[in-house]
């Protein structure tokens, strides 16, 4: 039998990335595009098979040697079906996409959700090596959360577990986007942080943020509210603050519900506000968890950054196809 190949793929937003691994999950090629939601589902599948293609053909890798595809997507999904019933950003409503894309590259394919992608592949090359029990919390646009119980990737009774974002806080709290009021998404992801961000620079309250950014929301990438912290912007050191507070409570929650060894935090708002936004965090969780519970949680940022759904998506792949 000859090598043994993956592909992991990860699909956002505003970009897609189609990589091949070895056996061991080392990424030896990688294909980056832009998803491009506004032009249509149909050309956004079609965008996605065009990847892999690319990322197969540049490898120099034989077709024959790649076993599975592993595809990471955002939002609800039914994995049994292989479709992805809803995801905001995308504008996918009841898609099936592990069927297209098996017809069109004529390699089975493994869906999942994006976060359990990024938190198993955390899991089994980044900061989760050697534990167990573990979750993993990404904080972008929103809050997305992923499960490991007892060594196992866990995705509940209809593959949907881990929705940390969209646990209630405030009853009478910010308006979410999934509809309900308070959730922690609506309280600590960047785009609830972005939308205070502007109605203060409107107001003219934040002027170093008005400089930085103007008054249109997607201005406010993470990178921006980093930049105002190296100005020691005091409207800004308020906003981030409150989010880890928030963030800390919702964390604590968790811990007294499912008792993780530790927690790993990603993406890109944790990536940009780095150590002292995690150490804000803990010490909101560590005020609001039970204490026999907390004092051996450890809590620590993720290794992988992009690549963690990469190498999560085709680990999932491997295990999902090991049989065949």
């Amino acid at each position: 039998m000859g090598a043994v190949y993956w592909i992991g793929f990860d699909l956002g937003g505003t970009k897609m990335i189609a990589s091949l691994l070895d056996e061991n999950f080392a990424i030896l090629s990688r294909v980056k595009k832009r998803t491009e939601p506004q032009e249509g589902n149909g050309a956004v599948l079609k965008r996605i098979a065009a990847a892999i293609e690319e990322v197969i053909l540049t490898s120099g890798v034989p077709r024959s040697g790649i076993r599975g595809i592993g595809l990471a997507a955002p939002g609800i999904l039914d994995r049994e079906a292989g479709i992805v019933i809803s995801t905001p950003n995308l504008g996918f409503e009841n898609i099936p996409l592990q069927s297209y894309i098996e017809e069109e590259t004529g390699i089975p394919v493994c869906l999942d959700n994006d976060v359990n992608a990024g938190t198993f592949g955390e899991f089994i090359k980044g900061a989760g090596r050697g534990f167990r029990n573990l979750m993993g919390i990404f904080l972008g646009t929103g809050i997305g959360g992923g499960l490991i119980i007892n060594g196992q990737m866990y995705r509940g009774a209809n593959g949907n577990a881990g929705e940390v974002g969209h646990m209630i806080l405030q009853t009478d709290g910010p308006l979410c986007g999934c509809g309900q009021q308070g959730c922690l998404e609506s309280l600590a992801s960047r785009l609830s942080l972005a939308k205070d961000a502007v109605s203060l620079a409107a107001s003219g309250k934040a002027p170093v943020l008005l400089s930085l950014a103007g008054t249109d929301i997607s201005g406010y990438k993470s990178g921006v509210f980093a930049k105002a912290l190296r100005k020691r912007d005091p409207v800004t050191r308020d906003l981030i603050k409150r989010g880890a507070l928030y963030l800390g409570i919702g964390l604590a929650n968790c811990v007294n519900l499912l008792n993780p060894e530790a927690i790993i935090l990603g993406g890109g708002l944790v990536e940009k506000l780095g150590e002292p936004f995690i150490k804000q965090t803990v010490k909101s969780l560590r005020a609001h968890s039970l204490p026999g519970l907390i004092e051996d949680v450890r809590v620590m940022a993720a290794e992988l950054g992009d690549d963690a759904a990469l190498v999560g998506s085709a680990a999932l792949a491997a295990l999902e196809f090991k049989d065949r």
